[in-house]
């Protein structure tokens, strides 16, 4: 499920998910695929290696403290 809700500094991110968890507020978000040349040979394409999530702590958001749960490409 991806949500339609814009956030200042998170405007080319793609919210996935957000919960409230123990007091924090948590967003998970990811960037829109788009296309890349390929380290190997030069093409362009749009295939993604491997997936990390990486946990962002941001100061506040709504009021509250808030993470960043960042799903970014290798």
């Amino acid at each position: 499920m991806h949500s339609n809700i814009f956030i200042p500094g998170l405007e080319e991110f793609i919210v996935t998910n957000a919960s409230e968890k123990g007091g924090m507020y948590q967003l998970h978000v990811e960037l829109k695929r788009k296309p890349h040349r390929c380290p190997a040979c030069g093409n362009y394409t749009d295939r993604i290696h491997d997936y990390r999530v990486q946990k962002i702590q941001h100061t506040q958001a709504f009021g509250r403290p808030t993470v960043l749960f960042y799903r970014k490409r290798r």
